[in-house]
């Protein structure tokens, strides 16, 4: 079977292999630089769901709002009361929506796998927290949510951005088997061009701000501004 890459649909010889845990293989694509596993890798929805309920997400954990708010805190600049937002993979234990009430902003959870199901968009701003990782079909799941987002909305992703000069092997992110996707800057420098956003910020780790550019409607110019 051809290797596609899931993010940028690129074929043939355009991977190159890097070693890795847990007895998977890994490939990183050379034309969005995307890291990604091997598809026979991929977890069930029974696996995903027995692993996520083992993560220690209580919303009264201090430590987890503390690592929650290193997300929040850089979007707040572009944030504000009667937003509409969207936690996009908020998990068995939501919490990043209860951060965000605190600030005076609405924010609605979803998730797949424990509901609850996706609010009616589009939305102002969209979080997406400990996610991109998860994801075995990173192209439609960035697609979909471009497509929940308003013209100038923000994205704020949270996932722990990789460095091949220290290797895979023993990158405790990688020995999640749930973590089959890994991104750096150039990956989502890549999501920017494709889909039409622009990078606002980032912390060179594992946070970072887009927002979707305002597209130009000529068409909507009057007849005498149209050459």
């Amino acid at each position: 079977m051809m290797l596609v890459c899931p993010l940028c649909n690129s074929v043939g010889k355009n991977f190159k292999t890097i070693p890795g845990p847990l007895n998977r293989r890994y490939y990183q694509c050379s034309r969005c630089r995307l890291i990604f596993v091997q598809p026979e890798s991929l977890p069930s929805a029974i696996e995903e769901k027995e692993r996520y309920t083992e993560h220690e997400n209580d919303p009264d954990s201090p430590g987890y709002i503390a690592f929650l708010n290193r997300a929040v805190h850089p979007a707040l600049s572009w944030l504000k009361p009667g937003m509409k937002g969207l936690d996009y993979g908020s998990g068995p234990c939501p919490a990043l929506s209860g951060v965000l009430q605190k600030e005076g902003i609405k924010c609605f959870n979803y998730d797949p796998l424990f509901g609850p199901p996706l609010a009616n968009g589009p939305f102002d701003f969209i979080f997406a927290t400990e996610t991109f990782e998860h994801f075995h079909d990173p192209r439609a799941e960035t697609e979909r949510i471009s497509r929940l987002l308003k013209p100038g909305g923000i994205l704020i992703v949270m996932t722990l951005f990789y460095n091949l000069s220290q290797g895979l092997d023993n990158w405790f992110y990688a020995r999640d088997r749930t973590h089959v996707m890994f991104y750096d800057l150039p990956v989502f420098e890549y999501i920017c061009q494709k889909w039409n956003f622009e990078l606002l910020w980032h912390d060179g780790e594992r946070v970072i701000v887009l927002r979707k550019r305002i597209e130009k409607q000529n068409n909507l110019l009057p007849a005498c501004e149209r050459i």
